[in-house]
């Protein structure tokens, strides 16, 4: 409290007793106290920005956190002090469960990654294959200039533009046709290898992506029901063990987080991969509005059009603003996010959830924000 009363009268917190006029500042913690002793109260908490979780309340309102925390107000202090303690407790309970996953997801991303670098390196290896196939071709068109014990053999390449002759190393304990098959092996070896090496990249990289979508979803959960929902999430894709419990089926589904436009349209943002497939696929229209930030995990997130009335370049701006706010680029600066109408909106066969494909799109670049 006497942290806010020195922010109130200074606009910091961080001042020296030599900077301030002192006859004005006791002339202010006079009025400030006769506001309490009027029971002119404020009873205020204030959780961090970035994980909900509270760290401060008062009788009185907090402005030192305005711009570093979300600030909750009530008429009861009571009530403050209850949701301080209980929003802890769930909190911490959900963190504790959180790190979990949060291991496990990023465990499995450094899998992805190892086997990314893995199967680029073999893919670069495989690019020269076909100088095998050449070898084997040359000393097939000249078997009969070879023999056995040979440690090279040089020749004209009728495959070179300028008919350059080339040196085929040899295996001398092998015949010269034995040397040709060795060489059309490699070659066939080196053709298998980059189209399993180009499988596994791709696979790898839809995995990664979708691992990423995964943890930017963990980092943004408020309560256990978002956390039961993702680690179900996982448990469908096989990365935790599957648990039967008869509660479930009494747990309330989560619903989309929800906001409002300063042009009145409601937009409607995904909590994890399962709720995205279920906003885009299901609940939203055609001609509703969906944004996602280009090429970076995030939310899935819709402009209700109310049957395709126009909407404002506002709105859309605020829209993707939100959009880049519950994505992993939520700290950067620019951010570029994709916007096209719901119906050119796909899910592919056997994609992983909240994984789409879309066309007829716009791009804009936005800050990161969610008001």
């Amino acid at each position: 409290m006497a942290r806010e009363i020195v922010y109130r009268f200074t606009g910091n917190t961080t001042v020296c007793k030599n900077e301030v006029n002192t006859a004005a500042f006791l002339t202010y913690v006079q009025g400030f106290l006769e506001d309490i002793c009027a029971d002119k109260y404020e009873p205020t908490l204030v959780a961090d920005p970035d994980d909900h979780k509270p760290f401060s309340f008062s009788c009185v309102k907090l402005t030192q956190y305005e711009n570093g925390g979300i600030i909750e107000t009530s008429f009861s202090i009571s009530k403050i002090i209850d949701s301080y303690y209980e929003k802890r407790s769930i909190r911490e309970h959900i963190n504790q469960r959180s790190n979990a996953l949060c291991k496990l997801i990023k465990n499995n991303i450094d899998r992805c990654e190892k086997k990314l670098v893995l199967h680029r390196e073999n893919l670069e290896k495989s690019k020269n294959r076909d100088k095998y196939k050449i070898y084997g071709d040359l000393i097939t068109a000249n078997i009969y200039q070879l023999s056995q014990g040979m440690k090279e053999f040089e020749t004209e390449n009728y495959y070179s533009e300028n008919l350059e002759n080339i040196k085929i190393p040899l295996k001398e304990e092998y015949t010269p046709s034995q040397n040709a098959q060795r060489y059309y092996k490699l070659y066939s070896k080196a053709k298998m290898t980059e189209m399993f090496s180009a499988k596994q990249i791709e696979e790898a990289q839809t995995e990664l992506y979708y691992l990423e979508s995964v943890l930017s979803s963990l980092e943004k959960i408020e309560t256990p029901a978002e956390l039961s929902e993702i680690k179900d999430e996982l448990a469908d894709g096989g990365y935790v063990p599957k648990v039967k419990s008869k509660l479930k089926k009494y747990q309330k589904k989560t619903e989309p987080m929800k906001f409002t436009s300063s042009d009145g349209f409601e937009i409607l943002v995904g909590r994890n991969n399962k709720q995205n497939d279920e906003l885009t696929i299901k609940m939203a229209y055609s001609t509703d509005i969906w944004l996602h930030t280009k090429n970076i995990p995030g939310s899935h997130t819709i402009i209700r059009t109310l049957g395709g009335k126009e909407v404002p370049d506002r709105t859309i701006v605020e829209a993707a603003q939100i959009a880049a706010f519950y994505s992993r680029a939520q700290n950067s600066s620019k951010v570029p996010v994709d916007y096209t109408a719901v119906k050119n909106v796909k899910k592919p066969n056997g994609a992983k959830p909240g994984m789409v494909i879309y066309d007829h799109y716009n791009t804009i670049y936005v800050e990161p924000k969610c008001e």
